[in-house]
Order: C-alpha cells, then structure tokens, then sequence
C-alpha cells in the first residue's frame, strides 16, 4: 500500500487539536514520572510494587478498550475527550489531599493510576478516531509525525519538570502540578469546531481484506449497531486485513519490550546510579532526544525508503540496547544515555507510519472500533511487559546482583521491542 506524505494541513481545527494533545502528552509524562517516584523514593517501593504500578495503568486497555471503541461509534468524540482529561485531573488531585491526612500509601497510588488509565483509553481512542474528521487522508502521515514530535518533545521536557516540581515543593504538591496539562488540555480541545458526522453503519467486511477499503462507502445507521456486533466487527477487520494484522502483532511484540524497559529504568537510575528525582527526570529526558529526530524524520524516510523499508529500520531499536552491559563498566549516566538517544529514535518512527496506516485503510464507520482493537491488544502486552520487567530484576537482582539484573532487564526489554519488526519481514503489502 501507499501512504501519501507531505501533504499540507488544514490551519486551524488541527492547531487546537494539536494543542490539546500536546498539553495531553505533558501531562502523561509528567504524572507517569511522578507516581512512581514517589512510590520509590517516598513509599520506598519494591520492584515488584514498581512492576505492578507501571503495569495497572494499562489494564483498562483489555479490560475496557474494545467496549470503549464500540461505544465511540455514537457518543460524540471531543465531548469524550474533555470529560477524560478533566477526570484525569481529578484523580491526581486525591494524592495530595490524602496526604494532608497521611493516608498515601502503594494501594492508594495503584488505585489512581488504575482510574486515570480508565479515562486514559477514553481519551485516546476517541483522538485517533477524531483524527480522520479533523485532517484529510493525505495529510495523516504529517499530522501525525507533528503529533509524534509533540509526544517526543513532552519525554524530553516532561520528567526534567516533574523532577524539579517533585524537588521544590515536594512529592505530593509535586503531582498535583504535574496534573495540570490535563486542565490545559480539556480548555484546548473545546475550541475545536469541526462537526463530526452522524454516526454510520459499518460497510459489509466481505471481502475487505483484499480490496480497496477506502472505497467503502458506509451508509448512515437506522439505529445504534448491537455494541457486541461492533466489537467482532472491528476484530473481524484487523485479523483478517493483510497489512493491518501484521503491524498490530508487531505493535504488541514492541510494547512487550518498552514495557520491561520502562518498568526498570527509574530504579536503575535512583537505586545504581543513586541519583535525585531531579537527576533522574534530566536523564530520561535526555533519551527524548532521539525521539525528536525520529518524529521529525519519519516523512522524510518513507519518501526517500519506502514504508517497508522504513519499518524495518525501526528494529535497530533492539541493536542499540545491547550495549547496555557497557554501564557496568565505565561512566554509565553517559552510556545510558547515548543509548536511550540512539535507540530511543525508532519508536516515534513505527509510531507516526502505523498510526497513519491504520487511519489511511479503514472506513469511517469502523474507525473507533479498529482503534479499539488495535490499541487493546497492542496496549495490553505493556502490563505484561512491565510486570515481568519488575519480577525479573527481582530475581536477577538477588542472584546476581542489583546493577547486573537490572542491566539485564533492560538489554532484553530493548531486544524484545527492536524484534518487532520480524512481523512485517514478509508482508510486502506493507
């Protein structure tokens, strides 16, 4: 298939959409920096518990995602969006009130993640879907690449600010600040005017996956589709689409592997390299660098590669984090982080075509319960990577030392995510 690149945007709608998201990504990355460093710091938290905390935030994804895109077929998409951001606020905003009273504990923090995960999902399949309304099809791959910088831009700049609200007004202030981009968000995103259309019946799937799935042209529904005919719908669509099926499973394999990286890397920072929240908010954010370049580079490379091609660069992701070992042996702040450079490139590059491919091949009415599909199966190997990131330095680290097992941890979790590319090697449909 062909995705078109380079295609100019539409100013106005997508520049507050673009706002929203962005100020959306600050606030991940902020609270996603914050929790669990108060859990490690503060609560003086396991690996396990660490595991376990990075993994919960994800459940809602199999739990809840396919619902959720079977539900956004008839609810209006932005009124989803802002009610999710304001909800996101909210529960972050428990933390420090419960901490006037002493009660913040590991369970009271896993319950907040669980319920901003649950609005987290809401909020995200509702933008992907709303994505096509806002901006033509020729213009998705450059919507997202601007998209994805912003994402970029939020894990460069996003833990270096949570470390310095964590360090100047404590932990708990800290998080409530850290909060505040959902609030900016929610603003952003009421000033979006494009009406989306009435919701639509999905377009008959026999024989979809061999033919031009653009060309669908769905009729508007008498009345709402049974929610569980949507659901096997839009599961239906991807298992049997020959370029979707393939970069979904790749998807869930890189998860998997970001999952483990991420679940670890904060106690390698603070617990081997016995660093600050602060130091270890500049450190992460120092990998994003490569994520900027990536996003940046991601049109250029289709248009100079091919989509194919590109894709299966991505998986030198893998190859650079098995240099990881080399911290062990001498300055290790400045090997971790050429490596999160390096390696950290890829990502927003499967990111940015992925996302637009979806977005390019599937019809209107089944584009929230594809979304759906794809990010509930994508986004449910992240707990399962998290978790077993957390046990596994627990293990290794009692066999063969802290520093040792978590490096370990780390150059498996960064493999795993590189390896994704092994299912596109041969779809060359792609």
């Amino acid at each position: 298939m062909r995705t078109s690149v380079g295609t100019a945007l539409p100013r106005t709608d997508f520049n507050w959409y673009w706002r929203s998201q962005t100020a959306s990504f600050v606030g991940d990355r902020l609270t996603g920096f914050a929790v669990p460093s108060i859990a490690i710091l503060t609560l003086n938290a396991s690996s396990a518990e660490v595991g376990v905390l990075s993994a919960i935030g994800w459940l809602a994804y199999p739990t809840l995602g396919l619902v959720a895109g079977a539900a956004l077929v008839h609810i209006p998409r932005r009124k989803v969006m802002i009610t999710g951001e304001l909800m996101r606020f909210a529960v972050f905003a428990t933390v420090p009130l419960a901490a006037l009273g002493g009660w913040v504990t590991i369970p009271q923090l896993l319950i907040v993640v669980a319920a901003a995960g649950i609005a987290t999902v809401f909020v995200d399949i509702a933008g992907q879907s709303y994505l096509p309304v806002v901006v033509p099809p020729g213009g998705l791959v450059a919507a997202n690449a601007n998209l994805q910088s912003s994402d970029s831009l939020s894990k460069l700049i996003g833990p270096a600010l949570a470390g310095l609200a964590l360090k100047t007004t404590g932990p708990y202030y800290g998080l409530l600040l850290s909060a505040l981009p959902f609030l900016a968000s929610a603003f952003a995103r009421t000033r979006i005017r494009t009406i989306e259309p009435p919701p639509l019946a999905p377009p008959s799937l026999a024989g979809t996956a061999q033919g031009d799935h653009n060309n669908v042209r769905p009729a508007l529904a008498a009345s709402p589709e049974p929610m569980v005919r949507r659901i096997v719908g839009g599961l239906r669509f991807v298992l049997d689409h020959p370029v979707l099926k393939p970069l979904v499973i790749g998807a869930a394999v890189r998860s998997f592997g970001t999952g483990m990286v991420d679940a670890v890397l904060l106690l390698f920072a603070y617990r081997v390299l016995g660093l600050s929240s602060l130091q270890g908010g500049l450190l992460i954010a120092a990998g994003s660098i490569g994520g900027l370049l990536g996003a940046f580079a991601a049109n250029r490379l289709v248009a100079k590669l091919g989509l194919h091609r590109t894709l299966l660069l991505t998986g030198l992701e893998g190859a650079f984090w098995l240099a990881i070992p080399l911290c062990l042996l001498f300055a290790p702040v400045i090997v971790l982080v050429v490596i999160r450079i390096c390696a950290s490139i890829w990502s927003p590059v499967w990111n940015v075509l992925t996302t637009s491919v979806r977005q390019d091949v599937t019809p209107v009415a089944l584009q929230s319960t594809v979304h759906a599909t794809a990010r509930t199966v994508t986004s449910s190997t992240v707990p399962l990577g998290a978790i077993t990131g957390g046990l596994a330095a627990g293990v290794l680290g009692g066999q063969l030392g802290t520093s040792t097992g978590l490096v370990l941890v780390l150059a498996t979790g960064g493999v795993i995510a590189g390896a994704s590319v092994l299912s596109i090697g041969s779809a060359n449909q792609i």
